[in-house]
């Protein structure tokens, strides 16, 4: 994985698809596009400052579009609200110009916002 931009609360990067990321008929795995959506919104929680992004209570994807190996996927990762106990973020997956998934990824981050309290970055 390569990060593209990071700025506070928005993380771009770019990870080439290999072989060891398709499915069985030869497009991007679901899985492989979830766990995205998964690390794209932590790294854009992360971008706030704390050393650690709290824990998954949700995570949904649609996959709109094929990709397939050879490609270069792009995700666009922003953090949509962070309030005192959860993060909402939203993870945007592109191949070229194409949008193949989009995801939200909500976290539980009462004990990261405590720890930023007493601990300022």
């Amino acid at each position: 994985m390569s990060l593209l931009s990071a700025e506070v609360g928005r993380v771009r990067g770019e990870i080439p698809v290999t072989k060891s990321y398709l499915n069985a008929i030869g497009g991007t795995h679901g899985g492989w596009l979830s766990t995205l959506v998964d690390v794209g919104g932590s790294l854009a929680i992360a971008s706030h400052g704390f050393r650690t992004t709290g824990v998954s209570t949700d995570l949904s994807v649609s996959f709109l579009a094929a990709s397939g190996e050879g490609s270069n996927i792009v995700f666009d990762a922003q953090v949509l609200k962070l309030g005192r106990t959860l993060a909402y973020t939203r993870v945007d997956i592109y191949s070229g110009d194409k949008l193949v998934a989009t995801g939200s990824h909500t976290k539980f981050v009462a004990r990261e916002q405590a720890e930023a309290a007493v601990h300022p970055h």
